[in-house]
């Protein structure tokens, strides 16, 4: 009976270790789960604020022209504009590569102008000498509609000195 007695909590001991184990080896999967999500997230913040960053700078480069932006991408590239707005819309995919907008995006990156008052300049309305035209440069991942990355780019458009003078 002494013996019986060793055996059954030998094996009680046997059993409450594995238990502790296998708990100790879900929460491990938990975390290795949850920093991979964490990781892919903000790798995807990070490439966003790349890509935000840079149109800003595009942006201000060409001097708040929009289809002078448009032009530094070419006539292949996977840029739209909406002449209803002067919107600017950049396709990519799930590795960050430019696509069209036929080869179904899976971000999209856009610039808003607008002038300094938030109205949207319409068809080929151009900014007049001395205002402010402010640009909104956006990413989003269509499927969920989150934006990613946003920055808010303002530029002056400076008065020029007629041909005559």
């Amino acid at each position: 009976m002494n013996t019986n007695s060793k055996t059954s909590l030998f094996l009680m001991e046997l059993i409450i270790v594995i238990l502790f184990f296998s708990i100790s080896a879900v929460v491990c999967v938990q975390l290795f789960v949850n920093a991979y999500s964490t990781n892919e997230s903000t790798k995807k913040i990070a490439q966003g604020s790349v890509i935000v960053q840079n149109l800003a700078e595009q942006f201000l480069g060409c001097d708040g022209d929009p289809d002078a932006v448009r032009d530094l991408y070419g006539s292949g590239s996977a840029v739209r504009r909406d002449d209803s707005e002067a919107v600017i819309s950049l396709g990519y995919d799930k590795a960050w590569n430019e696509v069209s907008a036929d080869a179904s995006p899976v971000y999209v990156a856009s610039i808003s102008i607008a002038d300094e008052n938030g109205d949207p300049y319409v068809g080929d309305n151009a900014p007049e000498a001395g205002s402010m035209e402010v640009a909104t440069v956006e990413v989003y991942e269509i499927a969920t509609g989150t934006c990613i990355a946003s920055q808010e780019v303002k530029y002056h458009v400076p008065y020029r000195l007629e041909a005559g003078r």
